[in-house]
C-alpha cells in the first residue's frame, strides 16, 4: 500500500461522526422535557385541587337554625317565634321546646315493704316527668327534695307483688303524679314514666 493511501484512509475515518452520539443526544433531552411537563401539569393540577378543597360548597352553608339551635330565614335573619313558618314543617314543636318540660329525676333504689321475717326486696327505678311549662319543670327542680321525698314513700309503701303487673304500676305512676301536684304551684304534671324499672329477687 502506498504511503498516501496510508495517510488519506484514517482521515476519512475521522470525519465520521459516532455512530448513535446524536441520536442518544436527543432522546435524553426529550425524556427531560417529557419529565418536566409531566411534573408541571402534575402541579397545576395539585393547585387546582387545593384550592377548591378550600372553596366553600353548597353542603358546607348550614342555616343558622342548625348552628345556634334558632330558626332564620333564607337570608340568615333570626325569625320571631310565632311568625312565618313553624320551625318543623309539620308544625310540631322544637326538641328544645319540649325537652323543657320532660324532666328526668336522678335514679331511685329504694326498699319495698316486706313482711317480717322475709328478705329485704328493692326496688331500682327511673322517673320522668311531662310537665305543663317550663316554669313548672323550674320550679319541681328546686323543689327536688321533697318530691323525691314524696315518691320515695310511696315506693316504701309498696310491696313487691304491688310491682308485678302493668295495672299496680299504673296505679303508682297516678299516685305520684298526685303527689308532685301537691307541691308544685305555677304548673302541673301531666304525666309520670319509667323509664327504668327493676324488682330485686
Amino acid at each position: 500500500m502506498s504511503e498516501e493511501a496510508k495517510n488519506t484512509k484514517p482521515a476519512e475515518e475521522s470525519d465520521a461522526p459516532p455512530s448513535g452520539s446524536g441520536g442518544g443526544k436527543i432522546g435524553t433531552i426529550l425524556s427531560v422535557l417529557n419529565l418536566m411537563l409531566t411534573l408541571g401539569i402534575g402541579a397545576v393540577v395539585f393547585l387546582q385541587f387545593q384550592k377548591d378543597k378550600h372553596r366553600e360548597s353548597v353542603n358546607d352553608i348550614r342555616p343558622e337554625t342548625e348552628k345556634t339551635g334558632e330558626p332564620t330565614d333564607e337570608h340568615g335573619t333570626k325569625k320571631e317565634e310565632g311568625h312565618g313558618e313553624a320551625a318543623h314543617g309539620d308544625g310540631q314543636k322544637t326538641p328544645e321546646k319540649q325537652a323543657d318540660k320532660l324532666l328526668t329525676l336522678d335514679q331511685f333504689t329504694v326498699n319495698l315493704s316486706t313482711s317480717p321475717g322475709t328478705p329485704a326486696r328493692f326496688a331500682r327505678v327511673v322517673v320522668a316527668v311531662e310537665l305543663s311549662s317550663t316554669d313548672a319543670s323550674n320550679e319541681l327542680t328546686s323543689k327536688m327534695a321533697p318530691a323525691r321525698n314524696a315518691i320515695l314513700d310511696l315506693f316504701n309503701s309498696k310491696r313487691p307483688a304491688d310491682l308485678q303487673t302493668g295495672e299496680g304500676r299504673n296505679f303508682l305512676k297516678e299516685e305520684i303524679r298526685n303527689a308532685l301536684n301537691g307541691i308544685l304551684v305555677t304548673g302541673k304534671v301531666k304525666g309520670v314514666f319509667f323509664s327504668a324499672f327493676e324488682v330485686s329477687n
